[in-house]
């Protein structure tokens, strides 16, 4: 199980550095992902899931215009309650057999004081096998919470937004020192493209399903207990998109354990969500976009 795991993490790390080319090349290996979960959880009777991602807050430091998480259109920003946030994490742990990528972020994560609970909470599991916490670059974390980030597993990635991103050489350099693995990732192996309004987009069945292909999405949203497909789906039924209940997988409920690994399952062989028709990911309206520019007050 894990020889297969590890072609799949290696494939998908390597080809987050394409650029503008990424957008193809997911697509293309969607398909292969999709058959290494279904073989697993068929043949193997393992749940594999390769990249969670946790929100901790609603709260940034930034006010990037075209957020893929929309968190300007939070009028009134959130922290998620820690201790409910452990809770739910120790059931999905629970569920899982393996989960390549867990993945910590806002809003911007260290805005959230409670961020060193979180980081051992996921440090703590063997199932997952890397944690990533995503910054902007604007806060440097304290002395104390980056004892908690000094793990051999964790990675600190920094979205380089230029000048926005005012922390991030002070940032990398106290990392360097304490050896915490720190990556910088710019627009020359990241292009940030635009998902769109969320309004209604009226596509087909059929349509859907094409976009659902072509999006090519290996990333599920942890969002305040509920497991989504995506993040547009998760933080977009928080902004007014229809949340119907098959879309999500709810840990805030008491369920059996195989009931809900069956339920992660089918959530990860979607073919169609709800989501799809108010975001523009699939599809030719899904378009690169310059980096970071601020909501205009």
């Amino acid at each position: 199980m894990f020889s297969i795991t590890n072609v799949v993490y290696f494939f998908a790390e390597r080809f987050k550095h394409a650029g503008g080319g990424r957008k193809k090349i997911k697509a293309a290996l969607f398909p292969c992902y999709r058959m290494v979960c279904k073989s697993l959880w068929h043949f193997k009777g393992k749940l594999y899931l390769y990249h969670v991602e946790l929100p901790v807050t609603q709260r940034c430091s930034l006010r990037c215009e075209k957020c893929s998480f929309m968190m300007p259109k939070f009028e009134h920003p959130v922290d998620y309650d820690v201790a409910a946030l452990l809770g739910y994490m120790d059931k999905l742990f629970d569920c899982i057999d393996v989960i390549q990528i867990f993945r910590l972020l806002g809003g911007e994560p260290f805005l959230y004081k409670d961020l060193d609970k979180i980081i051992d909470k996921a440090l703590s599991s063997p199932k997952v096998k890397t944690v990533d916490i995503v910054t902007n670059g604007t806060i440097l974390p304290g002395a104390d919470l980056m004892e908690h980030m000094r793990d051999p597993r964790l990675t600190l990635q920094i979205s380089d937004y230029g000048e926005l991103s005012r922390k991030k050489d002070e940032i990398k350099a106290a990392c360097d020192a304490a050896g915490i693995r720190c990556v910088l990732r710019d627009e020359k192996e990241k292009t940030w493209f635009d998902a769109g309004g969320l309004e209604f987009r009226g596509r087909s069945g059929k349509e859907l399903k094409k976009q659902m292909k072509h999006c090519g999405n290996i990333c599920r949203s942890f969002l305040n207990g509920r497991l989504y497909y995506c993040p547009r789906a998760s933080f977009g039924t928080k902004l007014g998109i229809p949340d119907p209940k098959s879309d999500y997988v709810d840990f805030t409920i008491n369920q059996p354990r195989e009931q809900l690994r069956r339920q992660i399952y089918a959530l990860n062989q979607r073919e169609v969500l709800s989501a799809c028709n108010y975001c523009n990911e699939g599809t030719e309206d899904f378009v690169p976009i310059p980096v970071a520019e601020q909501v205009k007050s």
